[in-house]
């Protein structure tokens, strides 16, 4: 290693070997690299997995959305499982689950345990993001932890933008199974760096955890994410459970805002609402989080159901993404430093609502060249939302208040990209029933075109399967008018949130605050 490299790098580290601060940051940051790519690396694979299963697509939908929400809803539970066990112990524990769990999902054949070693390893992963972070700061100078959060927050957009596109050639090339057993010896590797190079971690027999107000709460967001899940199948408000799973979320829901304003040490602090940015940067986060999330599953998963895209060509598409997402995360920081974050909401919001309106403008069949040009804007707004957001959301905040406010942005970024997935599938549904049965409306001018089609391949073809053609390219055609639909209703939700950006209050920290409340901010994060 050149001297001037190693002189640079020791200014960092806490450490008087260098050799051991490089191992740790790169063990560390590989497990958090893991965890993160696997929630994008999945998504292409989901019409495959579904089949392999043999379940509907729509039941794949559910080993993404519930992955997302636990681990999400991991995170308020990290402050105990620190105190408890430590943040060495506690991450050793959740590569060695995120390993267990990765041997299941390869090996599985039936359903109910690929869910359940998906929901797992989503709750593992969101425990490992704080407690890798709570290692990772202590190898820092405490007058250079502010770079370490940078880098935390830089590297943290860059595999979940990633993962789409190398997902999608995993599953072509080798098979979806390779993901989950790729994962083992990489998670492998993290444990044992964790356990050879760390530090036992103190133990805070004392600390406390508001377990009545976290049960209520993980079962609110649970109650929810099911109401949604299974509302298309069973039929939305006709469906007697659909009606039980409405009330019983509407009653858990309060009882957890009740409970947990009550609490002196809550799991979650709801008293951050009373303050004027922190509820539009939440409702911002959130929404975005739902609108991104359901919008990026609807095109990758669609593409490859209703337009014969393969797994494959979807992740190339979408390596723009991959591009551009660090790219705009890297300018971000250095804006966010300097300048009111705002103007970077507003523009972020901007640029996915053109992202949006584009991908509402295709026409079948859609040109695959041309598909790459929207995800490259939607890559730089990717890296400069949800830290955007977030910063608006934490200004004017300082020390654990300002954590704890990271951390419940955070929950509602999970918790959108988790609700977003079905309700976007749900609505995009509804729509294609409606327009595949417009097309052939009778009192439309539509019905004679298609009748003439079918005559003209009854002659190609016989009676029997030229209806099955037919009844194909009508899908397809309803699809491809209710995808546009989906995007373009998004591009005007994406522009209302820019227009909810204007309403935060212009509010930058001290000087010597800036760098570090950005960095936090970057840890709001897909």
């Amino acid at each position: 290693m050149p001297l001037r490299l190693h002189q640079h790098i020791r200014s960092f580290s806490a450490h008087a070997q260098t050799e051991r601060f490089l191992a740790v940051n790169l063990t560390i940051g590989l497990g958090h690299f893991l965890v993160l790519f696997n929630g994008g690396a999945y998504l292409p694979m989901i019409p495959r997995i579904a089949a392999s299963l043999g379940r509907n697509s729509v039941y794949g939908d559910w080993t993404q959305d519930l992955y997302f929400l636990a681990l999400g809803l991991a995170l308020p539970m990290a402050r105990w499982v620190s105190g408890r066990f430590g943040d060495r112990d506690g991450l050793l524990a959740c590569f060695a689950v995120i390993a267990a769990t990765s041997l299941v999902n390869a090996s599985s054949s039936s359903y109910p345990p690929f869910l359940l070693a998906r929901i797992v390893a989503g709750f593992a992963g969101g425990l490992s993001i704080p407690l890798s972070l709570n290692l990772l700061l202590r190898h820092y100078h405490a007058d250079h932890r502010d770079h370490g959060l940078l880098l935390w927050g830089f590297a943290a957009v860059t595999p979940f933008a990633l993962g789409p596109a190398v997902g999608g050639w995993i599953d072509d090339a080798w098979g979806w199974r390779w993901l989950f057993l790729l994962n083992i010896p990489i998670a492998l590797v993290s444990f044992l760096g964790v356990l050879l190079w760390e530090e036992k971690s103190e133990i805070q027999t004392s600390v406390a955890m508001d377990w009545v107000g976290y049960l209520l709460l993980c079962t609110a967001f649970l109650t929810m994410e099911m109401l949604l899940n299974l509302g298309s199948i069973d039929d939305w408000w006709r469906a007697p459970q659909i009606r039980f799973l409405f009330f019983l979320t509407l009653i858990l829901g309060l009882a957890a805002g009740l409970w947990l304003r009550s609490r002196t040490q809550p799991a979650v602090d709801l008293d951050l609402f009373a303050l004027h940015n922190f509820p539009i940067a939440a409702l911002g986060i959130w929404l975005t989080a739902v609108l991104f999330q359901g919008t990026l599953a609807l095109f990758i998963v669609q593409y490859q159901i209703s337009f014969a895209f393969s797994a494959r060509e979807i992740g190339f598409h979408l390596l723009p993404m991959a591009l551009f997402a660090p790219l705009s995360a890297a300018l971000s920081h250095w804006y966010l430093a300097r300048h009111d974050p705002r103007w970077l909401t507003l523009g972020a919001m901007l640029i996915l609502a053109v992202a949006a309106f584009w991908l509402s403008s295709y026409n079948l069949p859609a040109s695959p060249t041309s598909l790459s040009w929207p995800p490259m804007l939607v890559g730089l707004g990717l890296g400069a939302s949800f830290a955007a957001w977030a910063r608006l959301g934490i200004c004017g905040l300082s020390g654990p208040r300002e954590l704890r406010a990271a951390g419940l942005l955070n929950l509602l970024r999970s918790s959108g990209q988790a609700m977003g997935i079905p309700a976007i599938a749900a609505l995009w549904e509804r729509r294609l029933d409606l327009h595949r049965h417009f097309l052939v409306e009778a009192r439309g001018g539509n019905l004679s075109r298609w009748r003439e089609a079918l005559h003209r391949l009854t002659s190609q073809l016989s009676p029997a399967g030229a209806r099955q053609h037919m009844a194909g390219l009508l899908r397809t055609h309803a699809a491809m008018i209710a995808f546009n639909e989906i995007y373009y209703v998004a591009g005007w939700l994406f522009v209302g949130l820019a227009g909810l950006s204007l309403l935060a209050r212009r509010k930058l920290p001290e000087a010597e605050d800036t760098a570090e409340q950005t960095a936090i901010a970057e840890l709001v994060e897909p």
